[in-house]
């Protein structure tokens, strides 16, 4: 191939940076300061220059070796001798202080070199005016998608838990790390090529797509569009898209092209990022997460004392501490539940968090119940029999009492040891059960407004 050639094939490579980099005026740039580092008056090379265009566009440096056809090393080389110690003195760092590839596209951006237009659709994204606690967990989904460049996150735990309201907190305190912010809501299950119909013209500003295009097109599109700008896309409620009576983490029949997504997302490479809300763990997640640094889930627990009891008080209860403390555990820090149980302590008992305990049994809201009685609903028949032995317990339930239990019952899924612990981690997955580790021996039991509800709903 002649040099000519050869310049105008990386020519070709990373177009889309033109469309948020001053590219001309950091190529200028960049050869001035490679004149001051080589003492030859030249411009950048079209490696080079394919090099930054793929490093601004979220690309590896492996990554933009497998575009441009080069070793990894030689591309190393070439970044390391070159770009690297260019961008820094450009940037008036010291040379050799670049820690990170993800530096360039972050330092340059700071330069003024980067020219976005931020487009936002927040969709159904709650108001987050009154966010209480959750600090740790910000700080650790901020760690993720910021140094970890995670391409997928998962946000898991039972509902009521906050993950909406986290999640919509989060992208408030991130959302300028990215040229478009969309947020969608999953509640009515929408199929994935309706649902990437709708996206892609809205993040590319082409013309409407085709329902009719073959799926695996569209999220090839898709996926383009995340590579051509940082873009954060939230789906909420993904467990609506999960099949009842079986295992959790398995997409109903309809919906298993989601899983696809999940996968190509998290493995082909972008700049962007894929935020989802779900009562239970997806299993593709499970191989993600141990496959590729590019994938992270974070489980909900209920909220610590201190921020559960802000949200008691914005309500105006009264109560001792023993009281407070007793309320807050009950429900296990839940927000939603702590909500509305705050909200009949105010109408029934005057506020008085004294006079609720006075009827000595637990108040299990219409809208919490049904929450549950949903959630319940999910389980396939082992785990329903898992559940309704538990709530017969107040006390943890070890492994093996679970195990002579069901021998003794000679129910036939739940004989062996590796058929009920395969219940007990779907039970775990679906953030309905307890698991007691700080005992001798591993053992389940059920938060009190859980085990209310399965009595119920097992008639135990």
């Amino acid at each position: 191939m002649s040099l000519t050639n050869v310049s105008a094939s990386f020519q070709e490579k990373f177009p889309e940076a033109t469309e948020f980099w001053n590219l001309k005026s950091l190529y200028l740039e960049l050869a001035k300061q490679k004149l001051n580092s080589t003492g030859r008056e030249t411009e950048l090379t079209p490696v080079e220059k394919a090099c930054l265009r793929g490093l601004l566009c979220g690309y590896s440096p492996k990554e933009i070796a497998a575009v441009v056809n080069w070793t990894c090393g030689a591309i190393s080389v070439e970044l390391t001798k070159g770009l690297y110690r260019y961008v820094e003195a450009l940037t008036e760092r010291e040379s050799n202080t670049l820690k990170t590839w993800r530096n360039i596209p972050k330092w340059l951006e700071a330069a003024g070199y980067k020219t976005p237009a931020p487009r936002q659709d927040w969709g159904e994204a709650p108001d987050v005016s009154a966010f209480y606690g959750r600090t740790e967990e910000l700080n650790t989904l901020k760690q993720c998608i910021r140094q970890k460049g995670c391409r997928l996150v998962a946000l898991l735990g039972m509902g009521g838990i906050g993950k909406t309201s986290l999640a919509a907190k989060l992208v408030k305190d991130i959302q300028d790390d990215f040229d478009f912010i969309v947020w969608r809501s999953l509640r009515h299950a929408p199929p994935l090529k309706q649902m990437l119909a709708s996206l892609i013209p809205l993040l590319s500003n082409q013309q409407p797509c085709s329902v009719l295009e073959d799926t695996n097109l569209l999220i090839s599109q898709f996926i383009e569009c995340l590579r051509v700008r940082r873009c954060l896309v939230v789906f909420d409620d993904i467990e609506m898209l999960m099949r009842s009576c079986d295992r959790a983490g398995h997409y109903r029949e309809e919906y298993e092209s989601y899983s696809d997504l999940m996968r190509q997302l998290s493995q082909q490479p972008h700049q962007s990022c894929l935020l989802f809300n779900s009562w239970e763990k997806p299993l593709e997640m499970e191989l993600l997460e141990n496959k590729t640094c590019c994938a992270c889930s974070l489980k909900l627990d209920g909220l610590p004392f201190k921020a559960a009891r802000q949200i008691l008080e914005a309500h105006n209860l009264s109560g001792s501490e023993p009281e407070w403390y007793r309320l807050i555990t009950i429900y296990r820090g839940n927000p939603l539940a702590l909500n509305i149980a705050a909200t009949t302590i105010k109408e029934f008992f005057h506020g008085s968090i004294s006079e609720f305990f006075s009827l000595n049994t637990l108040i299990i809201s219409e809208p919490l119940k049904a929450i549950l009685f949903e959630h319940l609903s999910r389980l396939d028949g082992s785990e329903r029999q898992v559940m309704c032995y538990l709530a017969t317990h107040h006390q943890p339930v070890s492994l093996n009492q679970l195990r002579n239990y069901f021998n003794l019952k000679e129910f036939a899924p739940l004989n062996s040891a590796s058929q009920l612990i395969n219940v007990l981690q779907s039970l775990e997955r679906r953030s309905i059960i307890e698991k007691i580790a700080n005992t001798s021996e591993m053992a389940f039991t059920l938060q009190p407004s859980v085990m209310k509800v399965t009595k119920e709903y097992c008639n135990v």
